[in-house]
């Protein structure tokens, strides 16, 4: 069973997460404007990692709301 702890975790990851990826946007879009294409290139390429993981953050958070609704009995 999940505790507020770890809904507080989880909204701190991603608060993290997307700082993070608001920075990248803004040098990839710094980096287009002084046409530097080679460095907004490699900051899409972390951009896409960061991506990736907020994905899998909200997904396993989406898979314990529902391991949840579905163990508990009441539900049923």
């Amino acid at each position: 069973m999940r505790t507020w702890d770890d809904k507080d975790q989880y909204v701190k990851l991603l608060e993290k997460l997307q700082t993070k990826h608001d920075e990248l946007f803004e040098k990839i879009v710094i980096a287009q404007r002084g046409d530097k294409q080679d460095y907004a290139q490699a900051y899409a390429v972390e951009l896409i990692k960061i991506r990736t993981h907020i994905s899998r953050c909200r997904h396993m958070n989406m898979k314990m709301k529902w391991g949840e609704m579905y163990s508990d009995e009441s539900y049923f």
